[in-house]
């Protein structure tokens, strides 16, 4: 039972947690004891037994990994007929695999189970070497003894074995990949012209039966939860420190003691215009944006009003602000924008700068250099610090004092005012919101959002920062926002959906003279309104119209440049009329760097697709008996 192997080896930390059923964690599901009565045979897989036994060892070890990486899993997760479904279904996948390893003469030999166990650094020492007690310690953690860990370890590499020859055939071919580089890699623009929901605002009226109508069809969407009122004293150091004393001696003393922290950064106020191009865009692209920021930054140098230039031509969501990215200092910016801008003098405008966002070009507004706080300009911080400080002594001390009064019966009220501190009451919240709020456990927030009004919870309850202590002041009902709190939103919604509607039209109206007999003339009256987007893979978020895979689809299977046959409708509503207008080839440099990478990755897929339909042909043609399917439930 390789002994030897037991004496010498190292282990393999992928064992220790049990990853034969990792995949099971995704599911988030959970298992609980069984019955131990009944048949010993759980299922049977082509004659061959699934015991109990072997059920209870999965079923335990996988439910002990699943708190280890989840411990707020609750026993009702752990008694999910779900979890224990895929438990079983993964020994039927492992008895069909090894059945398959017999029938094809597999079998992992002692010399590559010992040499596998002696890969791994889980059992070994500082030097490198296999510790014998490392290996016991790890093994009794998950309850295997040597032998049944050797075993399950043989049967792995078994079946993975059996994988190895089902996806050998599978292996790509260099043209394969590039199918799939060049498929992949592929980018599109096209030609459009938008029709927005907003410029038919004006025709859009929208009426008070219109809106009445609305409210009350969609009463749930103004519907306010149940909420709760707590009164709260908190034993925080923040909470705290407001009662406690901070002398100017003190104060004065700790600036002494640490001026040193008490720096002020370099910064600068700085505006941007951005010309966004990015790296796997086309050399004419890149060219293009190039050419754009060359063109922008002559213009600033020779005196434009900056502000204005941004406004005008700045891809970046600062253009409406001027390209004004206020004060900032060093680790704010990417390196090259930060290195360029801190470069500069008050009032000097950057040479063009690459970011991986585009080209730039920049100008400081103002500067400060960096510099030490003065006692003054530090006082109100020390004085935070400090009193936080001294809070955070005595917070444990007041705690306790307090819970012996909360037993006792008291009321918060009661206990504060003895102690000398304050009670807070929130304003009404939704009971989910608990946890959140106040950084305590869900568990607490369910147990606190249950007391009765009045009723205080009769333990500290531990929050961000410490602890507090929590009483219920009231339960507001759910309840339906009034008309007039939501009208205007009503009005914005009605608005929108009207005028959706029209920009529809609208388009298919436009969609209808570029497609129609008159297509030249129609085409020549729409010149002016036809833009040409950025370049796009086949995700489909598409520059300057937000995402649509409709569209982005329409595109990549453009035949030629007619426009689409269909009008697409937008994220926002607005409505587009598109064709394309250049298809761009995946990159053949990048298909130099990339090429292994791409032959790695198509073959790992083909091979998991070889063995997927592998598995899938075995279950179809298995003869599965479960025995007991109460142990399932």
């Amino acid at each position: 039972m390789l002994e030897i192997m037991r004496n010498n080896a190292s282990g393999w930390i992928v064992k220790i947690l049990f990853a034969v059923i990792i995949f099971i964690f995704v599911f988030a599901f959970g298992m609980s004891g069984l019955d131990s009565s009944g048949d010993p045979t759980v299922a049977t897989v082509n004659g061959q037994a699934i015991t109990r036994a072997e059920y209870e060892r999965m079923y335990e070890r996988a439910s002990e990994n699943l708190r280890r990486s989840n411990p707020d899993v609750s026993p009702a997760q752990l008694r999910s007929p779900q979890f224990k479904q895929l438990v079983l279904g993964q020994l039927i996948s492992e008895k069909l695999l090894l059945d398959q390893a017999d029938k094809l003469g597999i079998r992992a030999s002692d010399k590559e189970v010992a040499a596998g166990i002696a890969s791994v650094s889980a059992f070994k020492d500082a030097k490198g070497n296999f510790d014998k007690q490392r290996y016991l310690a790890a093994l009794n953690e998950i309850r295997m003894t040597p032998a049944e860990f050797e075993e399950s370890y043989r049967n792995d590499l078994t079946m993975q074995r059996v994988k190895d020859a089902v996806g050998a055939p599978a292996d790509v071919s260099e043209p394969q990949a590039r199918q799939i580089f060049n498929w992949l890699g592929e980018q599109v623009r096209i030609d459009y012209i938008e029709v927005l929901p907003v410029d038919f605002r004006k025709d859009v009226k929208v009426g008070e039966a219109e809106i009445e109508a609305y409210y009350k069809a969609n009463q749930d969407r103004f519907k306010i939860p149940a909420q709760v009122t707590l009164r709260t004293l908190a034993f925080t150091p923040a909470n705290l420190a407001k009662y406690q004393t901070v002398t100017d001696d003190e104060i004065a003393k700790y600036y002494a003691a640490n001026k040193d922290g008490m720096q002020v950064p370099e910064q600068i106020h700085a505006r941007h215009i951005l010309v966004a191009v990015k790296d796997s865009d086309s050399e004419a692209a890149q060219k293009k944006a190039k050419e754009r920021i060359e063109k922008i930054y002559k213009e600033a140098k020779a005196g434009a009003d900056f502000a204005k230039l941004a406004k005008d031509n700045s891809d970046g969501p600062s253009a409406p602000n001027g390209g004004d990215l206020g004060w900032f200092g060093k680790g704010a910016m990417v390196p090259a924008f930060e290195k360029a801008a801190f470069a500069l003098n008050k009032g000097e405008v950057s040479e063009p700068v690459k970011t991986r966002f585009g080209w730039h070009v920049i100008k400081v507004e103002d500067k400060k250099e960096g510099s030490t706080k003065t006692l003054e300009e530090a006082k109100d911080e020390i004085r935070t610090r400090l009193a936080e400080e001294k809070a955070s002594d005595k917070a444990n001390d007041l705690l306790d004092q307090a819970t012996d009064r909360l037993v006792s019966g008291m009321t918060l009220e009661n206990i504060a005012s003895e102690l000398g501190l304050k009670t807070e009451t929130t304003d009404p919240m939704p009971a989910q919101y608990l946890a959140q709020t106040f950084g305590m456990s869900a568990d607490a927030a369910k147990a606190v959002s249950a007391l009765t009004p009045g009723e205080a919870y009769k333990s500290p309850v531990a929050v961000n920062g410490g602890y507090m202590l929590v009483e219920k002041v009231e339960d507001t009902p759910p309840s339906v926002m009034a008309l007039n709190l939501v009208r205007q939103t009503i009005v914005n919604t009605l608005q929108n959906q009207k005028g959706a509607e029209l920009a529809q039209n609208e388009a298919d109206k436009i969609h209808a003279a570029l497609t129609g007999p008159d297509a030249e003339a129609a085409a020549k009256r729409y010149a002016s309104r036809i833009k040409t987007t950025g370049a796009f893979n086949r995700q489909g978020n598409i520059p300057a119209l937000g995402e649509s895979q409709p569209l982005a689809k329409a595109a990549f299977n453009a035949k030629n440049k007619d426009w689409f046959k269909l009008v697409y409708t937008m994220p926002g509503g607005g409505a587009v009329v598109a064709r394309l207008n250049e298809r761009i080839p995946a990159s053949d440099a990048s298909w130099k760097e990339q090429k292994q990478f791409w032959l790695d990755q198509a073959g790992q897929n083909y091979r998991r697709e070889a063995v997927a339909a592998f598995m899938d042909d075995l279950s179809k043609n298995a003869k599965v008996e479960i025995a007991r399917p109460d142990i399932l439930k």
